[in-house]
């Protein structure tokens, strides 16, 4: 059974956990444990000519968090501080627990819509709808305090009470709701049936159980009913846990190296194998990828294309090759660095560049967060090119399929 322990690790896009340990050196060259002297009266000056002339006080934790912030983004846009707040955040995006009312949202022209729902969630009973908008979160008004801070006042402890205001597309006027927060958990994987036995999965992003939770559905799938192929659905999905990508590309291939990783020191040195075996037994897989999928979606696809498991249809995937891992420091703070690039399979390095597909797509304005129907026109192609494959017996070539995508 392909079922493998993930080690802890949180992540918003692909994030190692790695403990260090720190030791004092000794001063030489003008230096105190390797920090240039120069720099660091220069860094103290700073900081005194803000505290003694800046127009309003400052906080001394707001200067030095935005000081570590600021020298961390200069190195990548990966990298940088993480308050305690920043740290709940990342747990929640590994675990995919969380105290909410089960509802996803996105920002956008000044407005905060619903763009989907956890099922048996306060939302869900409630009959809170994809596209809804939210315009007012108890006292807070989205007029007075704009969409981002709407948002922000969405989170809160599971048991306590919230009222939103609901604008529905057909409505002019909007319906309040009184809801509680929950404790919830938040599925990472979407699987439905599609015609002449293909299964369409999608991944939405990779937490911690999101391997082993594939691995269920897939069995239970296979007892009971036919699998003709499958449709792995990585569109929008922007990474998540390193172990979990591998245990998900663990899965579908049988053997041989899923990724690996390098970077400056030793422990950042480490290669991913397959466990023997594919739990699909060589069903035809089609992979959708496009300009969002991103880091762990990456190594999914790459690990596929590399072994020739699986044919990559859509656009060119984001491009994001490498690994930050998160150094706890004091008081509930962390650090988040990039510390290593992977490789897929046969040493490529998609940093910057992206896993260009087998099968190039045009995109379809209509594929979104939401669970795609056979009105995703993206989703009907794979479908096509899947169907050709179970007829054919055999994973077509790039060049055998140029004239099937219209």
């Amino acid at each position: 059974m392909k079922i493998k322990a993930v080690s802890w690790a949180i992540t918003l896009l692909l994030i190692a956990i790695t403990p260090h340990s720190y030791s004092d050196t000794k001063a030489s060259s003008g230096r105190v444990s390797g920090i240039p002297m120069e720099q660091l009266k220069a860094f103290a000056e700073t900081y005194w000519q803000i505290k003694n002339s800046y127009v309003d006080q400052v906080d001394d934790k707001q200067l030095f968090e935005g000081a570590i912030n600021g020298m961390l983004k200069s190195l990548d846009p990966y990298s940088g501080y993480l308050n305690e707040e920043d740290l709940k955040d990342l747990q929640v995006s590994s675990d995919g627990v969380y105290d909410g009312l089960g509802v996803e949202v996105v920002a956008e022209d000044e407005q905060v819509r619903v763009v989907s729902i956890i099922e048996d969630s306060p939302a869900a009973r409630a009959g809170i709808k994809e596209n809804d908008r939210i315009v007012a979160v108890d006292a807070h008004s989205l007029v007075d305090v704009g969409a981002e801070s709407l948002i922000d006042s969405m989170r809160g402890v599971a048991g306590e009470p919230v009222v939103l205001k609901i604008l529905h597309p057909e409505s002019q006027l909007p319906v309040t709701y009184q809801l509680v927060r929950e404790t919830l958990e938040v599925k990472s994987i979407r699987v439905a049936q599609m015609p002449q036995d293909i299964w369409h999965v999608t991944i939405k992003m990779f937490q911690r159980d999101t391997g082993y939770e594939l691995e269920q559905l897939i069995r239970r799938a296979t007892a009971n009913k036919r699998v003709a192929g499958v449709i792995v659905d990585l569109r929008n999905n922007p990474g998540g846990v390193l172990t979990a990508a591998v245990d998900v590309a663990d899965l579908m291939i049988a053997s041989g190296i899923i990724v690996s990783t390098e970077g400056r020191t030793v422990d950042s040195y480490q290669k991913f194998f397959a466990n023997p075996g594919d739990i699909l037994e060589a069903t035809p897989i089609v992979v959708l990828i496009n300009g969002q999928s991103a880091s762990a979606s990456e190594i999914v696809a790459g690990a596929l294309q590399d072994h020739k498991r699986g044919l990559i249809v859509g656009q060119q995937s984001y491009g994001k090759g490498v690994v930050q891992s998160i150094v706890p420091l004091k008081q509930n703070t962390a650090i988040k660095l990039t510390t290593s690039r992977y490789l897929t399979p046969t040493g490529r390095s998609i940093h910057g560049k992206g896993i260009a597909p087998d099968v190039e797509l045009k995109q379809d304005a209509t594929a979104n967060n939401a669970l795609p129907s056979l009105a995703d026109k993206e989703l009907q192609q794979a479908y096509d090119l899947l169907l050709n494959q179970v007829a054919s017996g055999k994973v077509e070539t790039k060049a055998q399929l140029t004239s099937t995508v219209k």
